[in-house]
Formats: structure tokens, sequence, C-alpha cells
């Protein structure tokens, strides 16, 4: 019986992630979307503070997406995506970063918002690459 339980809870969980290059670009959309919220709510240093945790998590899953989506993607060379999607909202968010750094406090603030994700990303890709060196033929 618990066995059964396991099977259907994994794959009720499959069913869920991203099965193409177009659904984990429209899911880190999505994840944009929400950062760009919360970075329009923002005015103040202690406005940032006060949205800091929602956005950390934010930031965390976006990485994560990045990660799997790179990680399919190694596993479906050929598979591409038809064309990009999300340029306005990559526009908007980079454009409330920019007016969120020049508020005065807030670009400590950010950096110490985004360390953990990016240094998560970073070491992904640090693996990543001596993978390939690994693989590749001399």
């Amino acid at each position: 019986m618990m066995r059964k339980k396991i099977f259907a809870l994994l794959i009720i969980l499959s069913g869920c992630s991203p099965s193409s290059l177009e659904e984990y670009q429209v899911e880190g959309e999505n994840i944009a979307r929400a950062i760009l919220k919360h970075l329009e709510k923002v005015e103040s240093v202690s406005d940032l503070v006060r949205e800091g945790p929602k956005l950390k998590k934010e930031y965390a899953l976006l990485v994560q997406v990045m990660i799997q989506a790179k990680k399919y993607q190694g596993g479906h060379p050929n598979e591409e995506v038809s064309e990009p999607i999300g340029v306005e909202v990559s526009d908007a968010l980079k454009k409330e970063f920019m007016r969120v750094y020049q508020l005065e406090g807030c670009q400590e603030v950010m950096e110490g918002l985004q360390r953990e994700s990016l240094h998560k990303l970073d070491l992904f890709h640090r693996r990543l690459q001596t993978v390939l060196k690994i693989e590749t033929p001399r």
C-alpha cells in the first residue's frame, strides 16, 4: 500500500516539472514577474528589507529553474527554443534593478539577498565546466 502511495506521489511530482526548454523558459519568466512585483514595492532600504525574504526565495527558485533547464538541455542537445519570450519582462526587471540599486543603502542589501543564489549558480557552472573538460577528448 505504501509503495502505491509513493509511486502515485512520484507520478504527480514528475508531471509538474517542465518537459521542454520552452516550459523552463515560461517558468523562469513567471519567477521574473514575481521578482518584478516585489521590486516595484521598494522605495527605500526599509522596503527592501521587508521584501527581502520574498525576493531571496524567488532568486533561489530562479536559480533552481536555471540549473534544471541546463541539465535538461544537456540530455536534449538538439532541442531548441523556437523563439525567445519574455523580452518585456527582462527589460522591466533590468529597469527595476537599476532603480532599486540607486536608492540609498539598497545596493548592499540587494547584493546580500542575491549572494547565496548566485553562489549556488556559480558552483553549478564550475562543476559543469569541470565535467566538460573531463569529457572533452584531447
